[in-house]
């Protein structure tokens, strides 16, 4: 399962995608993104979302390279955007490396250019830097929960109690729902999920 988590932090927004591709390893990615200018550069990246429209942001210069946040629709198959950190070095004969990757059906991403949307008039110059929050993947559909997320703690019918559950799987909506559209689920999250969805009986 693929989620993609808008939200406001201090003066700019937090974009959590779960899982992503992180030097070739399967993981949760957090990307910041300051407003640094009365929200130009956020509506950017909201309409590039909700367009479905290539965008670069987030250049940052090396020594001999240079970081850019990359949109990339459509890649790398028909109806899948891609946000990428990409380091393209200065030789034009040298490697383009992917850091950081997540891939998303474009209408998940028209989603969070919406999200984006409605958060950026909200901000302030005035809002205190961003807390620090730690970031725990649900067990039972791996959504991102912050502490400041609607979350749970649920202890189990097993010897380990079930923690950080995002709120539609402590209340059994993520269930029905794949129940319902015959969605296959990986053995550990299904074990989580029917454990959850025991103890709400």
């Amino acid at each position: 399962m693929q989620h993609l988590d808008v939200r406001q932090s201090g003066n700019g927004v937090l974009i959590t995608s779960s899982p992503a591709e992180i030097d070739g390893v399967a993981a949760c990615w957090p990307l910041r993104l300051r407003n640094d200018d009365d929200g130009q550069g956020l509506n950017e990246v909201a309409a590039a979302f909700a367009a479905g429209r290539g965008h670069v942001f987030g250049v940052t210069e090396g020594p001999s390279y240079r970081t850019v946040l990359a949109f990339l629709p459509d890649h790398p198959e028909e109806g899948v955007g891609t946000l990428a950190r990409v380091r393209t070095p200065e030789d034009p004969e040298g490697d383009v490396v992917f850091e950081r990757s997540a891939e998303r059906p474009m209408g998940l991403w028209a989603e969070a250019g919406e999200n984006l949307r409605r958060i950026v008039p909200l901000l302030s110059p005035d809002a205190p830097p961003a807390d620090e929050e730690d970031c725990q993947l649900c067990p039972g559909c791996y959504r991102p929960v912050y502490e400041s997320s609607t979350s749970h703690t649920l202890i189990g019918a097993g010897p380990m109690p079930v923690i950080g559950l995002c709120r539609l799987c402590a209340e059994g909506s993520t269930l029905r729902s794949l129940r319902q559209a015959d969605v296959p689920v990986d053995p550990q999250q299904r074990a989580v999920l029917e454990t959850v969805a025991a103890a709400l009986v």
